[in-house]
């Protein structure tokens, strides 16, 4: 198949070349009159979407904000959107309600797709609605009795639509950061960028011996989907969607279709390590995980290849963000970790050949030689086109700031340190540190470190059975880590952590409902 870079075109295409392709999701479709099972079912879904979207009056030019319910029925609707000529902004119900409205203000008067989710998170200002959006168009009935927002259109009626066809430079996506660190960007990619996210995996995946089934667990509005579809549909490799990240659906998921890939966010893969440890374990059949975002915790790496009765299996770790797309790429087998210092590397791997390039500067933006901790920049083909209501960007040749602390070994891997604004300034790294930490208790399932006014330091701790790790044993532990001894420890619960839709723990807000110290040692 000759590579299709066009979100409106792609499924069409597919369908002609591998139309048999397993694209199925794991829940029916919620919005969509029949459950697509491969690339042909999912072609002729986005075709019906278009016609639907057609008849409520989407026309090219316009801006279409996606706010529904978390199911991979997003990705079909995106396609439809740029197959009519609009353009989809991709927007995460798990965002604060004043960002989300935030961000339908910054999109000026968008049409607004939604479902009875959407219009429960909406409902409270559907007075400002009016002066946001341009029309609500509901994609679903909303449950008998249940109120909906004033001048909701349905989404039943069709007329047979336009196809518009995007050139390169055309913009075709909206989607949004993860708001790690504040209020979500709002990332404008073009037809050319988005297919340079795709193009690094689309070349992995051409170099695999077998395809397999791909069980892909992410947040269906990030570009990271978008771009795995781009991916998937052109190389023609079978694709399924895991709409929860819940142990029980996930287990029962895993078990029926057995995939040889599966893919999800490091933050969920820590929370799977409970599935790794199951007689017999779910993971067995997987030969290949795959993870972007942020560099995973080695403790998970070691879990989840130990869990795979697979006879060579690998984790794929690839590092870049939303603005760029995969900058590195770094490939784990089972005889990699027992390397010497493995356990404490925070290692994402090496630039894509030919595709992107990595350097390590001061603040001053000299480059730093190997082995000093510096700023992390990026160039790739795969950089955005523009970011609602910021300045212009530079252009795709300039060095783009990936806001981390990194440093650039003799061998041309990047470790990545910390996040430049989540920095505590006493520690070398945060990331090393909790890295030892789960390391060095079994019992932990997340461990946030945060800082405080006048140096203060807190480790944010939740445990796998919710019981306090005893004194001795955390003391050791944080020895180990190289934490000062007057570190608190907080022990929560994992619903207690302020985290985004791709579950990145949002460290600045935690920071904020950090009790003051009291003393030393466990508080």
């Amino acid at each position: 198949m000759p590579p299709v870079a066009d979100l409106g075109l792609l499924p069409e295409s597919a369908a002609e070349h591998h139309g048999e392709m397993t694209l199925a999701a794991d829940t029916p479709w919620p919005s969509a009159a029949r459950d697509p099972r491969t690339a042909a079912d999912f072609a002729a879904v986005v075709a019906d979407y278009a016609d639907r979207l057609w008849a409520v009056g989407i026309r090219p030019g316009r801006v279409v904000a996606v706010a529904k319910s978390m199911h991979f029925d997003i990705q079909a609707l995106q396609c439809a959107v740029v197959r009519v000529g609009g353009l989809p902004a991709l927007l995460s119900l798990a965002m604060e309600p004043a960002e989300l409205l935030a961000c339908l203000a910054e999109l000026d008067q968008p049409y607004l797709l939604t479902d009875a989710d959407g219009v429960a998170v909406l409902r409270p200002a559907r007075d400002r609605l009016d002066a946001l959006v341009a029309r609500v168009v509901l994609l679903a009935p909303p449950p008998d009795g249940a109120a909906t927002l004033p001048g909701a259109v349905g989404f039943e009626e069709r007329a047979a639509h336009q196809v518009t066809r995007r050139d390169g430079i055309d913009p075709t996506l909206i989607t949004h950061s993860s708001g790690t660190t504040g209020k979500p960007k709002l990332v404008v990619h073009t037809v050319d960028s988005l297919f340079s996210h795709a193009a690094p995996q689309i070349k992995v995946m051409q170099g695999y011996d077998e395809l397999g089934l791909s069980a892909k667990c992410l947040s269906f509005v990030h570009v990271r989907m978008s771009s795995g579809l781009v991916s998937a549909l052109n190389v023609g490799m079978p694709l399924l969607a895991l709409t929860s990240a819940d142990l029980d659906p996930v287990r029962a998921a895993l078990r029926r279709h057995r995939p040889l890939s599966l893919e999800a966010q490091p933050n969920v893969l820590l929370r799977w390590e409970e599935l790794a440890r199951e007689t017999p374990s779910p993971l067995a059949p997987v030969g290949r995980y795959v993870s972007s975002f942020d560099a995973i915790h080695p403790r998970t790496v070691r879990t989840l290849l130990a869990a795979s009765e697979h006879p060579d299996p690998s984790f794929v770790q690839a590092y870049g963000q939303t603005e760029t797309g995969p900058v590195t790429v770094l490939t784990i087998t089972r005889s990699d970790l027992a390397e010497a210092g493995r356990v404490s590397s925070r290692d994402v791997g090496v630039p894509f050949p030919g595709l992107t390039e990595v350097r390590v500067v001061d603040d001053q933006g000299r480059a730093l030689p190997a082995g000093t901790p510096g700023n992390v920049e990026v160039r790739t083909p795969g950089r955005a086109e523009a970011v609602l209501g910021r300045d212009p960007l530079p252009g795709r040749d300039s060095w783009w700031p990936m806001g981390d602390i990194g440093v650039l070994r003799p061998d041309g891997h990047l470790e990545v340190l910390d996040r430049l604004v989540d920095r505590v300034p006493s520690l070398p790294s945060t990331l090393r540190a909790e890295d030892v930490l789960l390391d060095e208790l079994p019992e932990l399932a997340e461990v946030v470190i945060v800082g405080g006014a006048g140096g203060a330091i807190t480790a944010v701790a939740v445990t796998v059975d919710g019981t306090p790790v005893a004194e001795d044993r955390w003391q050791a532990a944080r020895r180990a880590a190289g934490l000062p001894a007057s570190v608190q420890v907080w022990f929560r619960s994992a619903a207690e952590l302020p985290v985004t839709g791709t579950v990145k723990v949002r460290r600045h807000r935690l920071a904020g409902t950090v009790p003051a110290p009291v003393g030393e040692g466990p508080g």
